[in-house]
């Protein structure tokens, strides 16, 4: 069995709030990713569309997340991270990261 390769990918934080989402508390999608599933903090990530729902992925400096989220702006290289608190999500920010993919 070999390793996955690791390649750089732009890591971006987000919630399930309106700064990130557009949806409301009280939206009945609130918290649903793209995926069906709910949001969990170190588990969800929003992959880009050539990576199934599914797939894991190990982020360094982060660690393990699967895909489960999409994203109008996540496109290539780019992944965002589920982060429950918004003042963490601002604090994580936006960085480059090797990502290694294992796909289901």
């Amino acid at each position: 069995m070999s390793v996955p390769l690791a390649e750089t990918y732009e890591v971006t934080a987000y919630t399930a709030g309106p700064e990130s989402t557009g949806k409301t508390p009280g939206h009945p999608a609130y918290g649903v990713t793209a995926s069906g599933a709910r949001v969990r903090e170190g588990t969800t990530a929003a992959c880009p569309p050539e990576l199934p729902f599914g797939t894991r992925i190990h982020i360094a400096g982060v660690g393990e997340r699967t895909c489960l989220d999409r994203g109008g702006r996540i496109k290539g290289r780019k992944l965002d991270v589920y982060i429950a608190d918004r003042s963490e999500a601002l604090r994580f920010g936006r960085k480059q990261a090797l990502v290694s993919v294992k796909l289901p």
